[in-house]
């Protein structure tokens, strides 16, 4: 039996042919399809063209899905993320990850955060270097890939934030595994090499902050720390703030305020000079909303005046990296209204909570975050009806989201309500939660 070929398997898959339709399409019975996958069989020269065509594929391109699967491995994701320093090390980590990224909700260790992850990751940053040591085969690399992989990337970043994290995570992981790692191994000048791991780190990003969404931390962390490795080898430490960034966003969701202020001091001192506005401005207004968290009223304020200064220099579309396209007044104003909702100041937060209310551009997320602060700052000023009515809002929201970080904002609020529960728009709320959203229902 020969050596199982998943890369050209999954191609098959993602183009969307079962055995016996691919097999119908290139002229051959479905069970030398199957042997082809298994490496039973190699397809004959003289069919390799009609199956480049099905597969939307050049012959170099076919000819690398056609070796061997590299055996990644073995993974149990109740490891701890490590930075690896060896590249070829990080990739094979990765694909793992990847590979067992399958079923996620039923393998243990997926949701548990691992606390001691951010200081490893400042020092490995800090002191790692380069290191390329992939052996690379087949066909050389092009601008055309890097150019496949940021569209891709940038239309899946698009359908996470409008649907949720569970909406399409699988088909960005089986595109990581079946395009974008075997593309990594392949020849490239400096140049295109360097573009091409930038590329995958922001893929590995958003693929990670899907997992995040979904809840899954320890999972979302070890895609956190790859494309951290990815970023550190495409030489772009602006990108590798904007991974801190992250990184201190999710600490702060899972309510570790002070790991979230080091990731979030990480992602400013990584910032070089010169640097995207939008990407100092995200990691000032962390560090404020940590601060807040902390009830550091003078930190958070001072971070806050710094993040609102940078953001006076954010530029125009053109000069903003396609993986900052997401940041605008509402995001700013997230940041804002949280630190200021924190620090216990509702008139402070109000016109920041005016631009979440008019920019949730459609986002299902936007939506429920910016009812939740809503429903935040009405329980603040301890108007239990208010805040009950923006917590249907949230609800409703919430039950169109394939976000379990959304459900989340409206259990809390349920949680936070506990004490009105006898109230009757409390209590009508929470029928309307049991309704649907039954598995957030007390």
């Amino acid at each position: 039996m020969g050596d199982r070929r998943d890369a050209f398997a999954h191609r098959r898959e993602q183009m969307g042919y079962t055995q016996e339709s691919f097999g119908r399409a290139v002229g051959v019975e479905f069970s030398t399809a199957g042997r082809w996958e298994r490496g039973d069989l190699t397809p004959h020269p003289y069919r390799r063209p009609r199956i480049a065509q099905v597969l939307k594929v050049s012959l170099d391109e076919l000819e690398v899905l056609l070796s061997p699967s590299r055996q990644a491995p073995s993974l149990e994701l109740t490891t701890s993320p490590r930075y690896a320093q060896s590249l070829d090390d990080a990739l094979s980590t990765l694909e793992a990850v990847a590979l067992v990224d399958n079923g996620a909700d039923t393998k243990p260790g997926m949701r548990v955060f691992e606390g001691r992850l951010p200081a490893q990751a400042v020092r490995a940053w800090r002191f790692g270097a380069e290191d390329f040591d992939v052996p690379t085969t087949g066909a050389s690399a092009s601008v055309r890939d890097i150019d496949e992989i940021k569209a891709t990337t940038t239309a899946l970043d698009r359908l996470d934030r409008q649907f949720g994290g569970d909406y399409c995570r699988g088909l960005a992981v089986k595109y990581l595994t079946s395009r974008v790692l075997p593309t990594l191994r392949r020849p490239a000048s400096d140049s295109v090499r360097r573009e091409l791991f930038q590329a995958s780190a922001v893929l590995a990003e958003v693929i990670g902050y899907m997992a995040y969404d979904a809840q899954l931390h320890r999972l979302a962390q070890h895609y956190f720390i790859h494309s951290l490795r990815l970023a550190k080898e495409a030489g772009n430490p602006a990108y590798g703030s904007f991974v801190f960034a992250t990184m201190s966003h999710q600490a702060l969701y899972l309510d570790r305020p002070d790991q979230a202020l080091t990731l979030a001091r990480a992602a400013q001192e990584t910032a070089p000079s010169g640097s995207v506005a939008a990407v100092k401005t995200e990691a000032a207004m962390l560090e404020a909303t940590a601060s807040a968290a902390l009830g550091d009223h003078r930190g958070s304020t001072e971070a806050l005046r710094r993040g609102e200064k940078s953001y006076d220099h954010h530029g125009s579309a053109d000069e903003t990296p396609y993986w900052m396209a997401h940041w605008d007044d509402a995001v700013l104003a997230s940041f804002a209204s949280s630190a200021w909702l924190d620090l216990g100041d509702v008139r402070a937060a109000e016109p920041y909570l005016q631009v979440l209310a008019d920019k949730t551009q459609g986002q299902v997320r936007r939506e429920v975050f910016a009812a939740g602060q809503r429903a935040k700052a009405a329980l603040l000023e301890r108007d239990v009806e208010r805040c009950a009515h923006y917590g249907t809002m949230a609800a409703e929201a919430a039950a169109a989201a394939n976000s379990k970080r959304s459900h989340h904002i409206v259990r809390d609020l349920l949680s936070q309500l506990e004490g009105h529960r006898q109230l009757r728009p409390v209590r009508e709320l929470t029928e309307t939660v049991a309704t649907l959203l039954p598995s957030e229902a007390p």
